[in-house]
């Protein structure tokens, strides 16, 4: 057969690959085709001695996410979004362009990626789980897989590399589909911290991921060390180590399969985990601009794993689990919207079943007022990062701050508690004809005025949150056509300046992919989804 290093499009399928390493000494040639015949099966190694092709191309070295400052000038600008349809206030929003080279934005693009790959790979492990009609354990893995001196005769070595694991993986522990995260650095052994999770190595620092990415130059602290992380479901205890040692020695690739400690078998625990594993990986995965129109982090779906549909229930438990890990890992705290409502205060009397009174600062929960900003996990500090939407596609969107909501309160309507009437009845009104008397006046008897005998009525606050559904801005500018409404919704003159504002920065058209409004939180930072 041929042993030429073919440079296809990728359409066809290649009879072998040839790749080298160890500075071109070492070359292997992977069969991809040959079953019944004679010579090597699919996922046999050859080694060789020389080979016509010229493999000199090695895998790239790619930027980090976050290193260019702000992608777009206007990354951030608030704009009013979206509206309670009960009160009227508006949401004020960041424009984010979710580039993963933007400083701001980068979260965006893990969000997306992140939860689309865990979807899917939930997907395929329900299918393989019922293709064995449930009579096998199928449990998620986390492999790294590594050859740093892979080189090849190609124009796209990621693909050959791509082709490589794809080949390996079927062949030798017959895996259907997995995605693959692309990273091209580790960090020096001498920043590094021990026990650091990529292949558990050990290290002479205190460095991890989060203090790189927010370094003023990251590359410092980073060595050229390309390796891919795996992520698959399969058969329990189908991934043989004994394998992995065979595969290492014919090919030169080292597949290392990540686990929950020394003591564990277990590489996943469960899909919660399994976002989790995700979002840290894509958080310092290479970031590649080869689409003209758009940077991305670099990974891939192969075998049946790109075709898997996800379903809204598991898409949504994807979502909620990427916001629970987004604070620790991304430095960005994300508001669960589907289920927030309005958070403005307005005056009590007139309420809905849903709204509840307000709480004093006193009766607060002592936790809403905690800043993430004081927070350092596995992730990136929080008060480092400005404001993102995590729907943020690559045209424009919208993420939420502190700041806006103080932005759209101070354009609305400012209302004040109204005091129980009760508070307001006058002494005379509570004791007959008895004329009302001052505290420092005496009754004929030489006793104190009615007004001290008696204590005054405490004020009483009379706000409650509004929690009416928050609608895009376009609907609830529908809203200022009803007479009626007007008259009763508190915050109608903020809604006509955003509807305005709105209006001015958008033509009018709905142009921008919008998200669901959030509640008010009091984190420096808060991702919207």
């Amino acid at each position: 057969m041929s042993v030429d290093n073919f440079d296809s499009d990728g359409t066809g399928s290649q009879p072998s690959i040839i790749y080298a390493f160890d500075g071109g000494d070492e070359i292997r040639e992977l069969s991809r085709s040959g079953y019944g015949e004679a010579g090597p099966s699919p996922g046999d190694v050859l080694e060789r001695e020389s080979t016509r092709s010229n493999p000199t191309e090695r895998l790239p070295e790619l930027e980090l996410p976050g290193s260019r400052g702000l992608k777009e000038d206007d990354c951030g600008e608030e704009i009013p979004v979206f509206a309670c349809n009960q009160c009227g206030k508006p949401k004020y929003l960041g424009r984010c362009c979710a580039s993963p080279v933007c400083e701001r934005d980068w979260p965006a693009a893990v969000k997306k990626k992140a939860i689309r790959l865990s979807g899917k790979l939930d997907a395929l492990r329900r299918k393989v789980y019922a293709s064995y009609d449930g009579q096998k354990n199928v449990d998620f893995n986390h492999v790294v897989a590594s050859l740093p001196d892979f080189l090849v005769d190609s124009q796209n070595p990621m693909e050959r590399a791509y082709l490589v694991l794809k080949t390996l993986l079927e062949e030798n522990w017959q895996i259907e589909g997995f995605g693959a995260i692309y990273h091209p650095y580790r960090i020096k052994k001498e920043y590094r911290k021990d026990q650091y999770e990529h292949d558990g190595a050990e290290g002479n620092g205190d460095m991890t991921w989060s203090d790189v990415l927010s370094s003023e130059d990251p590359l410092e602290y980073v060595k050229y060390s390309p390796h891919f992380h795996l992520f698959f479901p399969a058969v329990r205890k189908s991934f043989d180590y004994l394998v992995a040692e065979a595969v290492a020695n014919q090919s030169g690739w080292v597949f290392h399969r990540i686990t929950q400690g020394n003591d564990s078998n277990i590489s996943v625990e469960n899909l919660e985990d399994l976002v989790h594993q995700v979002t840290y990986a894509f958080s310092h995965a290479g970031v590649n601009e080869w689409s003209a129109d758009r940077a991305e982090l670099t990974s891939v779906m192969k075998g049946k794993l790109h075709n898997m549909s996800v379903s809204d229930e598991i898409h949504a438990e994807c979502l909620s689990h990427f916001c629970e890990a987004a604070p620790n890992l991304l430095g960005t705290q994300f508001a669960d919207l589907d289920e927030a409502t309005c958070d403005a205060e307005i005056a009590g009397g007139h309420t809905n079943r849903n709204q509840r009174p307000v709480k004093s600062e006193d009766e607060s929960d002592e936790t809403s007022s905690e800043s993430p900003s004081a927070q350092k996990s596995g992730g990136v500090e929080e008060s480092e990062r400005s404001v993102k939407d995590d729907k943020c596609d690559e045209e424009s969107e919208i993420s939420s701050t502190d700041s806006s909501v103080n932005s759209s309160e101070s354009s609305e309507t400012d209302l004040t508690s109204i005091p129980d009437r009760d508070t307001q009845t006058s002494s005379t009104e509570t004791s007959g004809s008895t004329p009302q008397q001052t505290p420092t006046e005496s009754t004929p008897d030489g006793g104190k005025g009615a007004s001290d005998s008696t204590p005054e009525s405490p004020f009483v606050d009379r706000r409650v949150q509004c929690e009416g559904e928050l609608v895009p801005i376009r609907e609830a500018a529908e809203l200022l056509d009803d007479s009626e409404w007007c008259a009763k919704a508190p915050h109608v003159s903020g809604l006509r300046t955003a509807v305005k504002e709105w209006s001015r920065r958008t033509n009018g058209e709905d142009h921008l992919r919008w998200v669901r409004a959030g509640q008010n939180r009091s984190p420096a930072v808060i991702q919207l989804y």
